[in-house]
């Protein structure tokens, strides 16, 4: 007697076994549609990040440069042409810092020089602000085309979140009393 209730149980936990698999192997597509949507969720969130620490770093990398240009333009003393001395000095040192965008992004980015009578140097189609400067204040403004050259190309329908333009603008005054006129010498 006790031989066939003992063999009747693993005939029943066969039975529950394959019920259990068959459930699970009728779960196998739902499995994969899970995951393609987390997945899809996941990877436009990290890309999103990315992107905007790209966006971030090259921000900031503009602000280095205007503001690394105006301090070396500062150290420049008086003297014959020394407005313009300065103005190529900041020029090349604004294009020095953010030289790796251009490199990176296919674009140079544009930098101006300028004092209150406009630019005193130019590179890359950089422009004056427009604001109005002091006798003895100058600006250099650095921008860059990030939506038309973008650092890592753009998900479809990201371009509207992504910035068209970059731009940092450095001022500073000589203080000393010198007049900064267009071509001074």
């Amino acid at each position: 007697m006790d031989d066939a209730p003992g063999a009747s149980r693993p005939a029943a936990a066969r039975r529950a076994l394959r019920g259990v698999y068959r459930a699970g192997r009728a779960q196998r597509g739902a499995y994969a549609v899970e995951f393609a949507l987390v997945f899809s969720v996941f990877f436009l969130l990290l890309y999103g990040v990315v992107t905007y620490g790209f966006v971030f770093m090259a921000q900031q990398s503009l602000n280095l440069a205007a503001d690394e240009a105006v301090r070396t333009a500062l150290r420049w003393q008086q003297g014959q042409g020394a407005m313009q001395a300065r103005a190529a000095a900041a020029l090349a040192v604004a294009n020095d810092r953010a030289s790796w965008l251009g490199a990176m992004g296919a674009a140079v980015p544009a930098v101006a020089v300028c004092g209150p009578a406009g630019a005193l140097s130019a590179a890359g189609g950089g422009a004056c602000s427009g604001r109005t400067l002091a006798a003895d204040q100058f600006e250099v403004v650095v921008s860059y085309a990030y939506g038309a050259h973008p650092l890592i190309p753009t998900l479809p329908g990201m371009g509207t979140a992504v910035p068209a333009l970059l731009s940092a603008r450095a001022t500073a005054r000589l203080g000393n009393g010198q007049v900064i006129a267009q071509g001074s010498s």
